[in-house]
């Protein structure tokens, strides 16, 4: 699958749970045998085809030439990822199971659905591998020039202006909810199972915070305008285009895609993984990877990557249960 393939797919959702502690308990005994010595398998809760099956791919494709064994990718689709969690949880902590998930199974999940079949405290962070930065667009011919414009009008008329997602809790719903309650406006919501890419280019959706791959050829088209980007500050693919956090400081919603191992993985494989997996990350390979898709490399070490999850996991909570968000 080539860059463009990737970036028309893309689509993602969100993240973790309040203040939970991450972190690796002691781990059962295991034969002492050299890690890897077989096969490991990356559980992928996404159909393949699929941005983060796709970047899963890349990673494990690379990770395996640094363990000297395959990581192969398997993708176990369903439920806003449910499916594939739980059965990650279900296998044995000893590293040859990893799960490579975006942030709707640790950040949103927990917070709209009553009962998982898995808890964010069973996930163990190796690193976050990118983020993926939302843009606010509308249509190159609307009357909303800027952001402010775009404040006014909803304001002026509450309910009027409505706006596409990829559906009920996913992260590009939950970032323009955040987004409306930061900025003190009401818009319709219109669920989409695709996005609603094509309605708001015909005319019929007003406006969307769509992740970054989506809309990004558009942009450079003429065929959409970008008002702003989720992102805490802007970002180098659009980088005349405010981030949100211009106006309304802190606000930060981009999603992301990342690396996990389960409650019990003994801490010199889970390191071992890490530095694998960080090895991909920090590579320049990977940034033209991404490059072109205004996608951003992360690399968080395992401490890093938890604190930004307990943190992710707490503005999400607050989003979910200030507007009643709920996908039972």
């Amino acid at each position: 699958m080539n860059r463009r393939d990737f970036a028309s797919m893309l689509f993602t959702h969100a993240v973790g749970t309040p203040a939970v502690v991450y972190g690796l308990t002691q781990a059962p005994a295991f034969a002492q045998e050299k890690y890897p010595s077989r096969p490991i398998r990356m559980i992928v809760p996404f159909p393949a085809g699929t941005a983060p099956d796709v970047s899963a791919r890349f990673v494990a494709e690379r990770m395996s030439k640094t363990l000297d064994q395959p990581v192969i990718v398997d993708n176990k689709p369903g439920a806003s990822t449910i499916v594939g969690a739980q059965q990650f949880v279900a296998t044995r902590p000893d590293g040859y199971n990893l799960l490579y998930t975006a942030n709707v199974t640790l950040s949103i999940n927990p917070h709209v659905y009553k009962k998982l079949p898995y808890q964010v405290s069973d996930l163990i962070p190796v690193t976050r591998t990118l983020a993926i930065p939302f843009v606010l667009v509308v249509r190159s011919d609307s009357k909303l020039k800027n952001l402010s414009d775009l404040i006014q009008e909803a304001k002026r008329t509450p309910g009027r202006l409505n706006y596409s997602s990829y559906g009920v809790a996913t992260a590009p719903h939950v970032a323009m909810t955040y987004f409306c309650n930061n900025a003190g406006v009401s818009m319709t919501h219109v669920p989409y199972k695709d996005g609603g890419l094509v309605d708001l280019l015909g005319g019929s959706i007003d406006t969307a915070f769509s992740p970054v791959a989506d809309v990004l050829q558009y942009l450079k088209t003429g065929k959409l305008r970008a008002l702003a980007v989720s992102s805490a500050a802007r970002i180098k693919s659009l980088p005349e285009v405010p981030a949100v956090a211009e106006m309304f400081p802190g606000f930060d919603g981009d999603s992301w895609h990342a690396l996990f191992v389960l409650k019990g993985t003994p801490q010199s494989i889970a390191d071992q993984l890490a530095a694998a997996a960080r090895g991909v990350t920090a590579s320049e390979e990977f940034s033209k990877f991404l490059a072109d898709m205004g996608l951003v490399p992360a690399g968080d070490s395992p401490v890093q990557f938890a604190s930004f999850l307990t943190n992710d996991s707490r503005r999400w909570e607050k989003v979910v249960k200030d507007n009643k968000i709920s996908a039972e």
